[in-house]
């Protein structure tokens, strides 16, 4: 009787496992396209990946909707041409439709005139919007 319940209950787990590996997966392309614009400064592809309703975080600052988060966060550090970025730790949980993301970074470079040396935690929430 065991047996035959964990073979129905592989039979029932192993799409769904199936199904969320294929979810995990598209949500390291988004996450991998977002730190190739970064990286390379596009600007436009990053805009492009933003939710309207994402919310930004970092330290005590808040940043609400990507065009506040955009133009008064992102851009200005992706722009800032003494910065380079690099991630570890990597942890992608991904369901229908929904993604988290964790990861450590590391920004070393200049900031506004600044030397800079930061490292931290990152926490993201990748929703499939439009089949993408």
């Amino acid at each position: 009787m065991k047996q035959m319940f964990l073979a129905f209950a592989l039979t029932i787990a192993l799409p769904l496992l199936t199904f969320a590996k294929g979810e995990e997966d598209s949500v390291r392309k988004a996450l991998d396209a977002y730190d190739q614009a970064v990286a390379k400064k596009d600007v436009d592809t990053v805009r492009m990946l933003l939710a309207p309703e994402m919310l930004l975080y970092e330290h005590s600052v808040r940043n609400d909707g990507a065009k506040d988060a955009f133009e008064n966060h992102l851009k200005p550090e992706i722009l800032e041409g003494g910065l380079q970025l690099s991630f570890s730790d990597l942890r992608v949980t991904a369901s229908s439709g929904l993604g988290l993301v964790t990861r450590q970074y590391r920004v070393k470079g200049t900031f506004e005139g600044k030397a800079v040396d930061s490292t931290g935690n990152e926490t993201q929430v990748w929703k499939l919007t439009d089949g993408q």
